[in-house]
């Protein structure tokens, strides 16, 4: 009997990075929220209650010693996983497309479901808490986004964040949001676009790069300070195979998992437009 051993020659083991890229990279979280890497199981951000005090002093008088109100959020990244069967076959082929093509399929799955996660509005079982579970601040948007022919609805979220104590760095929206304001003219009659778009592609709201998304809600839109908030990426993602599991089958198991989670430090910083009454 012939022993063939569990080798992952054919499939490079820097599939683990390239599904960390793919969700730097790709994912609409990793735009608006600051990524990180946790080394170890759970990951702390400092969370500032109140500035410590100042005041105005005679010369040479004692200042007064303040201590600033901290607090601390805790996250535990959790684990997206993926798991597919590969024939020897193909493997036996030395193509080297077909470990691309499955790195990057499990890529696209992984940023999908993390995106999905950040706009839920219910946590996945066994997964991360998105906005709307946060608490944002909303913003009623008389008539709908769908129906705006300026930008003062994001205006207004800039601003309502600035007295919150954040300041948007982008928007997210809806993908039915998007193609509405994408159509809007200067003037009727005038076949110039309202919005312009930066290099990517993107649409720019009062002054700040929108990305789209179809995990948001239709109808809605997202302000969030990318300084604020954090996409939490454990270290370690993996891409592991193994022959042994599909031996009946003449198959290679290919598993991935990565770990990761939202660390949301000023949930009322976070900006939510939505149709007034919603």
């Amino acid at each position: 009997m012939t022993v063939v051993p569990d080798n992952t020659a054919w499939y490079p083991q820097d599939h683990g990075a390239l599904i960390d890229n793919a969700v730097k990279n790709q994912a609409i979280a990793a735009k608006v929220l600051t990524p990180v890497t946790c080394a170890g199981h759970t990951m702390g951000f400092p969370v500032l209650e109140a500035d410590p005090d100042v005041s105005w002093y005679a010369p040479g008088a004692e200042i007064s010693l303040t201590d600033p109100e901290t607090s601390e959020l805790i996250v535990t990244p959790k684990a997206v996983k993926g798991l597919t069967k590969i024939a020897n076959e193909s493997i036996a082929d030395s193509n080297p497309a077909t470990a691309e093509v499955v790195g990057r399929g499990l890529a696209r799955q992984i940023v999908e479901k993390i995106d999905n996660a950040l706009f839920a509005a219910s946590a996945p079982a066994n997964g991360p808490q998105g906005l709307p579970l946060h608490t944002p601040t909303t913003v009623q948007v008389q008539g709908g986004l769908t129906a705006l022919t300026d930008e003062d609805p994001f205006v207004t979220a800039k601003f309502t964040a600035l007295e919150l104590g954040a300041e948007l760095s982008a928007f997210v929206l809806a993908t039915d949001v998007a193609m509405s304001l994408a159509t809007v003219k200067v003037a009727t009659g005038d076949a110039r676009r309202l919005l312009d778009s930066d290099d990517e592609g993107n649409l720019r709201i009062a002054g700040l790069p929108a990305y789209v998304s179809r995990h948001v809600a239709a109808g809605e839109a997202y302000g969030l300070d990318r300084s604020q908030n954090y996409l939490v990426i454990r270290q370690g993602t993996s891409v592991e195979t193994d022959r042994s599991g599909a031996f009946t089958s003449d198959s290679t198991l290919v598993r991935a998992v990565m770990r990761a989670e939202f660390a949301i430090t000023n949930p009322a910083g976070v900006v939510r437009l939505v149709p007034a009454g919603s």
